[in-house]
């Protein structure tokens, strides 16, 4: 359970739960990780998409430039100067870093900040966000374009017509938190110094 699940039960519901098989590998898969010298780090209460977050935020004071290898598309709320997406291939392709023009230009957006605004208004089917039924992504892209983010949407709601108007009204506080829950946290309480990660400490 997360901070996330304790405020919508229904989040990742969809999903099934964890093959027994693979959770009794866990142990040694961790030991094998520590073996090679490679640094892994967990916290109750959060997921790994907010301390890859959090990480990446502190590398940045630290001036490092961070690469969060993913293909999720949550991520790109993280991206910024010094901070980019390693996006693994699919397929035999080749794999792509994104940074702040490749994500705007994908969501057709201003600022990445604005990605939490398109997936609280669209949810994520992946994670069981429910976003306001019946605004799919052009919809969401056109609001945000349109009013710059969830907040000004919702108070502005009266130059909107029709069944939209009618949905987004409706469903104001299930876009608030959808809006919440795809927010990637950046101050996770972690304790870890930039020395503590490095691959094979001392000699060999």
């Amino acid at each position: 359970r997360t901070f996330r699940t304790e405020k919508f039960a229904d989040y990742k519901a969809n999903r099934a739960s964890t093959p027994d098989e693979f959770r009794s590998q866990l142990s040694h898969i961790n030991e094998m990780i520590n073996g090679f010298g490679i640094k892994h780090f967990e916290l109750e209460g959060y997921e790994a998409d907010d301390i890859i977050g959090t990480l990446a935020r502190q590398a940045e004071a630290s001036g490092f430039e961070t690469y969060m290898m993913t293909p999720d598309k949550d991520y790109g709320q993280l991206v910024d100067e010094h901070t980019f997406i390693y996006k693994p291939p699919r397929g035999g392709g080749k794999p792509e870093v994104l940074g702040i023009k490749e994500i705007c230009e994908r969501w057709e957006i201003e600022r990445v900040e604005q990605v939490k605004d398109i997936l609280g208004l669209m949810g994520d089917s992946v994670d069981n966000i429910p976003g306001i039924p019946g605004v799919g992504e052009k919809t969401a892209i056109a609001l945000v374009k349109q009013f710059g983010s969830l907040e000004n949407l919702l108070i502005a709601t009266d130059q909107l017509k029709g069944k939209l108007k009618e949905k987004v009204e409706q469903h104001k506080e299930l876009a608030i938190e959808s809006k919440r829950l795809a927010t990637i946290m950046i101050d996770v309480p972690l304790d870890i110094q930039p020395e503590q990660l490095r691959v094979f400490h001392g000699e060999f």
